[in-house]
């Protein structure tokens, strides 16, 4: 694995191992496929720093960044610290199994005078204290799904996708080298009151739809989506399938050719195309499904896009009669 420039060290061992699999995912197939690209492409997809091993080259005077961009990073550090979740399991209140006997008692009965954002926010602070509530390691969807274009992508298709991660990778470097550890765990307690906001709304409305990490994992689906690509409901919560294994592959290089472009302008946040989706299942014999297809980008408190929302219209063939 890469090691990471030093301008480019991160606060937490979540993010770090994040870009660093990035880039190295990206290093790696981009020049296996090094003959889809001319010399200068090449050449500008890897004139990135971060992508060479530097390490041999610091002196510890290299590694320390400059005092002011330190006092810098710490005032921001503690301004953008939430003040609403208490660290009391680094502090050693609760055992680990009171902690957790006290989450499930919290899931099991929220009741009480407390308004329901209070009610919400105590749930997760237990689940949080349980050691249950933790960062999100997005190393595994990025692994999982290299292994799927490795398998399942032409080569041409495979480029375009790596294209964008590529497009975006220095944005959500910026964006996540500042990031604690407590901004993390906020992130995700953010993501799961999303989760539960969403469970709400796909249960009150009748278009297919599904929600996913920006690694493709999808979180949650509604009835709707399952029986149109012909699943159980339960294989469309927490990470059981991905995104790119229920959109056919033309569609899926097109998702990510447009999710890229919006990723990181907070000008936009939706786009209305159209894709053909699939049954997950390869020995499968369901016809592919085109679909009107609309995606809204979901970012969190740092401006980084952590949850995408699918609706997906069938489009009804024509009547050839």
């Amino acid at each position: 694995m890469h090691s990471l420039h030093p301008s480019y060290m991160f606060n937490t061992s979540e993010v770090h191992n994040e870009y660093n699999l990035l880039s190295d995912f990206l290093n790696n197939s981009l020049m296996d496929d090094g003959g889809l690209y001319r010399g200068d492409d090449i050449h500008g997809i890897f004139s990135d720093p971060s992508l060479t091993n530097t390490m041999g080259q610091m002196t510890a005077s290299s590694v320390m960044p400059p005092p002011n961009a330190t006092h810098a990073q710490q005032q921001y550090a503690s301004s953008q610290a939430p003040t609403n979740i208490s660290p009391s399991r680094q502090q050693g209140g609760l055992s680990p199994d009171k902690a957790r006997e006290k989450y499930y008692m919290t899931a099991a009965d929220p009741s009480g005078t407390d308004a329901p954002e209070k009610r919400m926010q105590n749930l997760l602070q237990a689940k949080y204290d349980a050691g249950l509530l933790k960062p999100f390691n997005y190393v595994k969807g990025y692994d999982r799904l290299n292994n799927y274009m490795k398998h399942h992508l032409q080569p041409h298709n495979r480029q375009r996708i790596l294209r964008q991660l590529d497009k975006f990778r220095p944005q959500f470097r910026d964006r996540m080298q500042i990031l604690t550890d407590l901004e993390l765990i906020r992130v995700e307690m953010w993501f799961e009151r999303s989760l539960m906001d969403y469970d709400r709304v796909f249960a009150s409305m009748a278009i297919p739809a599904c929600s996913w990490r920006r690694t493709g994992e999808i979180f949650r689906g509604n009835e709707e989506m399952a029986d149109l690509i012909h699943v159980p409901i339960e294989s469309l919560r927490d990470g059981k399938l991905a995104i790119h294994e229920i959109i056919v592959e033309d569609s899926l290089a097109n998702y990510w050719e447009k999710f890229g472009s919006i990723a990181f302008d907070q000008s936009q946040k939706a786009i209305l195309t159209s894709c053909s989706l699939k049954n997950p299942d390869p020995n499968s014999h369901d016809p592919e499904i085109r679909c009107c297809f609309s995606f809204t980008i979901r970012r969190d408190q740092h401006a980084i896009p952590s949850l995408i929302v699918g609706n997906f219209l069938p489009i009804a063939a024509p009547d050839s009669s």
